[in-house]
């Protein structure tokens, strides 16, 4: 892949394909309940509406793009690169979008997305090389194993419940119905699957987790979506990094929240607060949950069959969470797993030893309903939830943690969820909808790529395919 330049002008078993068979930070515009104290992201001509104090204020560029998570700024770089004037609105004072790392207490923890699905051939691979964005290979088989109450689960036991949930995984897709949820197949298919707590495990953490709530989980296209091949790895200092070789020399407007794309004839008038650019082409980046919402009203109505992909693409709730401790008391594995009744919640640890050593950190999830729930609680009562499985684990004499950070990005304005699924109500051809430009407005995202949807790689190859659209016209 080409270096960014800087000379601008102003079938998938899940958790990434059992994370490719075998092993951390999630896809995600800012969303801690802290102050993260991380880098604002910014390029170096970002500037807040501070810089701009005038009323009624109207520029004309080429080409607006709304949304400065990876699609937009990889839309904008590929636009500017070509010789087009650029600016990228973007609602909250940072850029990155589901990006964004928190460095506050020492360590890099990503909020949003952290792993580089599969490394062959990933834009994102040479992207992290060319931003020096140092990556770390876990192994998913280094795990250490609980089951409620505190007994381990034995290698060989977590084994063959892993061999028997990739077999359903499998089989279950032939058994699937349009419109019938994952979770009903299942119930018909394998009665008895949620009552055996280690095989619950893997539907939670390796497709919940990858996917949405398993009741509005797609039975027949679940497995959907193409992967890269190579090793998952993490992106160990941060995801930022990589915005924030994106965003250099970009004419970026910071706190610029979009209400109104009107087109008119040949032109294009962005509407935000006061300000209002006007341009021939605009590539809408924002999230599928910001479209979900209609927080921005588009003049005229989108077309009925946008409209319609929007409503019936899903769009789910993950969030992470870190806690640091003065010392180190779990084992010395990549990863943790405690299987409790309660699914979706802290079930999965990662050991951020593993990327930081001395650290003395676990990162955990929550997932779909749970992850909703979560974010309704105090970093108080996160912590008692959290601190009652690890007592389960390793005894009632562990220690609450020092400090804690957490995600919360179903209620973040700016984002209103985390990625894009199959729901029940989607159709493969939903997502060709949803990237197909209406008039001269294009649309970029993870949720526009019909084979990556849900990845960082599908967003930024999307604002590449909406950047191409502008200058193939």
């Amino acid at each position: 892949m080409e270096t960014p330049r800087t000379d601008c002008t102003v079938v998938r078993l899940t958790r990434r394909r059992m994370l490719q068979l075998g092993a951390a930070s999630l896809a995600v515009a800012g969303a801690s309940c802290s102050d993260d104290g991380g880098s604002d992201g910014g390029g170096t001509n970002a500037r807040t509406t501070g810089d701009d104090d005038a009323s009624d204020v109207v520029d004309v560029v080429d080409v607006v793009v709304v949304g400065a998570g990876i699609a937009g700024l990889s839309a904008a770089r590929t636009l500017v690169a070509a010789g087009r004037s650029v600016v990228v609105l973007e609602a909250s004072s940072r850029v990155g979008g589901r990006l964004r790392t928190d460095r506050s207490l020492g360590l890099a923890f990503d909020l949003g997305a952290s792993w580089i699905h599969g490394t062959q051939d990933n834009p994102i691979t040479d992207l992290a090389v060319a931003a020096g964005a140092p990556t770390r290979e876990l192994d998913f088989s280094d795990v250490t194993a609980f089951d409620e109450g505190g007994a381990r689960w034995t290698q060989e036991e977590f084994v063959q419940a892993e061999a028997v949930y990739t077999e359903l995984l499998e089989t279950l897709v032939d058994e699937g119905e349009d419109g019938v949820s994952f979770e009903a197949a299942l119930t018909v298919f394998e009665p008895d699957w949620f009552d055996d707590r280690l095989r619950s495990f893997f539907t939670s953490a390796y497709l919940t987790f990858d996917t949405g709530e398993l009741d509005q989980l797609s039975s027949t296209l679940y497995d959907e979506g193409e992967v890269f091949g190579g090793p998952e790895v993490v992106m160990a200092e941060g995801y930022d990094l990589l915005t924030t070789l994106l965003a250099d020399g970009l004419d970026i407007r910071l706190d610029q929240p979009v209400e109104r794309v009107a087109s008119s004839g040949d032109s294009i008038t962005v509407v935000s607060g006061q300000r209002r650019i006007t341009a021939a082409d605009v590539v809408v980046a924002v999230p599928l949950g910001v479209m979900k919402a209609r927080v921005i009203a588009f003049d005229p109505t989108l077309p009925a069959d946008t409209r319609t992909a929007i409503a019936a693409v899903g769009f789910g709730a993950v969030d992470k969470f870190l806690f640091v401790w003065d010392d180190t008391f779990w084992d010395d594995t990549d990863y943790l797993v405690y299987t409790p009744s309660r699914q979706d919640l802290f079930n999965w640890f990662l050991n951020v030893n593993s990327l930081h050593p001395g650290s003395h950190a676990l990162m955990t999830f929550a997932y779909a309903d749970e992850a909703l729930a979560s974010e309704a609680l105090t970093d108080g009562e996160i912590t008692d939830l959290a601190m009652r499985y690890l007592r389960d684990m390793y005894g009632p004499n562990v220690p609450n943690p020092t400090a804690m950070r957490r995600s919360a990005w179903a209620t973040d304005p700016f984002t209103l969820g985390a990625y894009s699924f199959t729901s029940i109500d989607t159709r493969m051809e939903h997502f060709d909808r949803l990237a197909a430009p209406v008039g001269r407005i294009h649309f970029a995202g993870e949720h526009t790529h019909r084979d990556y949807f849900s990845t960082v790689h599908g967003a930024y190859l999307s604002g590449q395919r909406a950047a191409e659209e502008i200058l193939d016209q």
